[in-house]
């Protein structure tokens, strides 16, 4: 059985089907349960889990998938792609690299036979041949 995690904990009070349970059993207490009862305990926690998701998504973005690395070539090279992956040195995003991602600029070009490197560079597509 897979286990994960969902925000639908954070949910609004009585959202969770599990909230709607202890909710409405809580009706044969003496003291039944009220929706502020939930607000009080929840908001502190939606707060927590929304900055604490936001940091760990942010982190394991550059961690796991390398979301500060230049535009990869595969991405390039995928069906349907506005891009082609040329080979000219330079530095994308404060790194070193031999080939970049050119982005083709159908505004400047109808045809399609420029594009656009990540430093505004214009060059055209008709020196590069799509898969090399």
């Amino acid at each position: 059985r897979r286990s994960s995690y969902n925000f639908t904990t954070a949910s609004p009070p009585p959202a969770p089907p599990a909230n709607v349970i202890v909710l409405a059993k809580s009706q044969d207490l003496i003291q039944p349960l009220r929706f502020r009862d939930f607000i009080g305990s929840g908001l502190p926690l939606t707060v927590a889990v929304v900055i604490v998701g936001a940091l760990l998504s942010h982190l394991m973005g550059r961690l796991v998938f390398d979301s500060d690395a230049p535009f990869p070539a595969w991405a390039c090279t995928a069906s349907g792609a506005s891009c082609e992956f040329v080979a000219i040195p330079g530095v994308v995003q404060g790194r070193d690299v031999q080939a970049q991602a050119c982005i083709v600029d159908l505004g400047a070009s109808v045809d399609g036979t420029l594009c656009q490197l990540w430093n505004g560079t214009m060059v055209s597509t008709l020196q590069f041949v799509r898969g090399r």
